[in-house]
């Protein structure tokens, strides 16, 4: 060697040591395969750990015992594959698991091997595996989905259209993919709004089938970003029949305003949450408001409310909120733009209710009934007057039995205050006169009360309905309805179930009511040659109702008027004034009960009617 040339680098052997050493710096598993006969060579740690085995136990075990297929073993080694992408190997506690290999051969005939490397994919494959899924779900869903659905790319392309688009659209799957979404709307003017737009919602589209038919949507656009660009998922919701409604509740609306205006009703429109009202315009100008929008705060009204009106008022509108009642219906005074105070009548219903079901809108009507009013007290007057004239009749229709009744405690009045003078010139003991003149007594208190009960009966006054026991006011006619009977010449029985609820009354027309049906029975009866017996029933028609009968044995009524035809004026009676039975019926009409007349059960006739009861609160 020549001094000061650089010597030739030597050529290094790879001997089993170093070959053992690069199979374990090698992170990826690897095993060398003979061809032949399929025994593993070598391995290295990595693959110990991946097929779970020692490594003098792989070292003796051949490629076959580690495939799953051994079909796949064949393949590969006969026809010498450098890659295979998917395979399943097996590892020492039985499970599987795929592999993805790379070989590499060497040698030749029968020393000829294959350095494997081997990648478990498991991962990689549940990865696959989990958006496979996803995106079967995905198309699932987006097929099935009840709102038609398409996909457009950053162009306006329809890239896919869900079963919903295609049905609503009248189209076949090759008809709408390829398509730009202007084909499909009214206005191709709005299609880059569906694209390019940042807007995510447009509202009231209009859209077209494939045979030309219009229909209106809302479109809800939802954007992404993939690998292939920006993508929108158009969302339809087809409107077409919800606007009609709504078209035709706007003209139904203004229909039932104009009805209502034109009877004379304001309108109102009460917002709680804002505490604003809305009153139609003829309503303010009635009050002395100015025109204008109709938006007020809700004191700017109350505030014309008679005070001692307020209160109530109150209490309706608690109950409306509240649930109690569906429907307000209250009458209340209001000042007026003159500074008269008149009646109104106020109707509202709750119309729309917040997620927590609170009363958010109340909507109603308001109506002067002024005259209303004065034309009801009016006839309350006339009909007063016309009870009051009836009870005069009845009076005088029963003066001859009145006059008999009176005559009899003054006849005894007289007779024993003669007798107790003529004992007392004869100095007679002083408990004979005692007894005399407790006699005296009792027949002039006797009298007293004939006297009273005509005065109460005929004593002019406004209907009182208060609590009434039903026996009491039976009670109560049971004298005068006995001298009636003495003078036709007749009988009366009494049947009440007991322990009856009080009913809500006015006892002076009760009374009237109960004695025009008795003498009519009576009446009845006059010319009858059988028994003359009058039945008064009372009993429970319902839990809220009490039925009266009042049933005679006489010539029954014609068929005219069992039906209720009861015209005033005209009687069966040849001296009636046809009075009687209409008085009745506005008696009972008053109380808010029925009254109707039906053949006996034994002949002649059964008049009903019916009281409300008054139960005891729960």
């Amino acid at each position: 060697m020549t001094p000061g040339m650089p010597t030739a680098p030597r050529a290094l052997a790879l001997s089993a040591e170093n070959f053992d050493h690069l199979l374990e710096v090698v992170p990826q598993a690897v095993i060398i395969v003979h061809r032949e006969s399929g025994r593993l060579l070598a391995v290295n740690a990595a693959a110990c750990r991946m097929y779970g085995y020692p490594r003098l136990i792989l070292q003796q075990m051949r490629y076959p015992d580690l495939a799953t297929e051994a079909k796949s073993v064949f393949t590969i080694f006969n026809e010498r594959r450098e890659h295979v992408p998917l395979r399943y190997h097996r590892r020492a506690d039985g499970t599987h698991f795929p592999v993805e290999l790379n070989l590499r051969w060497a040698g030749a005939d029968t020393d000829e091997y294959a350095f494997v490397a081997i990648r478990n994919v498991s991962d990689q494959f549940r990865r696959e595996r989990q958006d496979r899924d996803e995106d079967q779900r995905y198309q699932a869903l987006f097929r099935s989905a009840p709102y038609p659905l398409y996909l457009l790319n950053n162009r306006g392309v329809i890239i896919e259209a869900n079963t919903a688009a295609l049905e609503r659209y009248g189209c076949e799957a090759t008809d709408m993919q390829g398509q730009h979404v202007a084909t499909f709307l009214a206005d191709d003017q709005q299609a880059p709004r569906y694209y390019l737009s940042r807007h995510s919602f447009l509202s009231a589209q209009w859209h077209r089938r494939r045979d030309g038919q219009l229909f209106l949507a809302d479109i809800l656009l939802s954007r992404q970003q993939d690998a292939g660009g920006a993508q929108t998922l158009v969302t339809v919701r087809d409107i077409t029949e919800e606007r009609a409604l709504l078209d035709r509740l706007k003209a139904s609306e203004e229909r039932w305003r104009f009805a209502l205006e034109g009877q004379g009703d304001g309108l109102w429109d009460w917002n709680i949450e804002s505490d604003e009202l809305t009153v139609s315009d003829d309503f303010r100008d009635a009050l002395g408001f100015p025109p204008g929008t109709g938006r007020d705060n809700l004191n700017a009204w109350t505030e014309r409310i008679l005070s001692s009106d307020r209160l109530s008022l109150e209490q309706a509108f608690a109950n409306l909120l509240k649930g109690t009642t569906s429907l307000l219906e209250h009458q209340l005074r209001v000042r007026w733009k003159n500074g008269d105070f008149r009646w109104v009548a106020l109707r509202g219903k709750v119309m729309e209710w917040t997620l927590q079901g609170r009363a958010a809108r109340i909507v109603g009507s308001v109506r002067d009934i002024e005259e209303e009013k004065r034309r009801a007290e009016l006839e309350q007057s006339r009909q007063e007057q016309m009870l009051h004239t009836a009870r005069m009749v009845s009076v005088g229709e029963i003066a001859s039995a009145l006059a008999h009744e009176v005559n009899q405690p003054l006849t005894a009045i007289c007779n024993f205050t003669a007798v107790a003078l003529h004992k007392l010139r004869a100095d007679a003991p002083k408990d004979e006169l005692g007894g005399l003149l407790q006699t005296i007594s009792e027949q002039a208190m006797r009298a007293g009360q004939i006297t009273h009960q005509i005065r109460s009966f005929v004593k002019k006054g406004k209907t009182n309905l208060r609590p009434l026991s039903i026996e009491k006011l039976i009670a109560g006619v049971l004298p005068l309805a006995g001298m009636q009977a003495k003078a036709f010449d007749a009988a009366m029985t009494v049947d009440i179930e007991p322990s009856l609820p009080d009913v809500m009354a006015d006892q002076v027309q009760i009374e009237q009511l109960l004695l025009n049906l008795i003498r009519n029975g009576f009446e009845a009866m006059r010319q009858s040659s059988g028994p003359r017996l009058l039945t008064l029933r009372a009993g429970l028609e319902s839990c809220e109702l009490i039925r009266v009968e009042v049933t005679d044995l006489g010539c029954g009524l014609p068929e005219k008027m069992l039906k209720g035809t009861w015209a005033p004026f005209c009687s069966s009676k040849e001296e009636g004034l046809g009075m009687g039975l209409s008085i009745c019926r506005s008696i009972i009409e008053n109380h808010s009960g029925r009254f109707w007349a039906q053949p006996g059960p034994d002949g002649g006739t059964t008049f009903c009617f019916t009281l409300s009861t008054l139960r005891p609160s729960p």
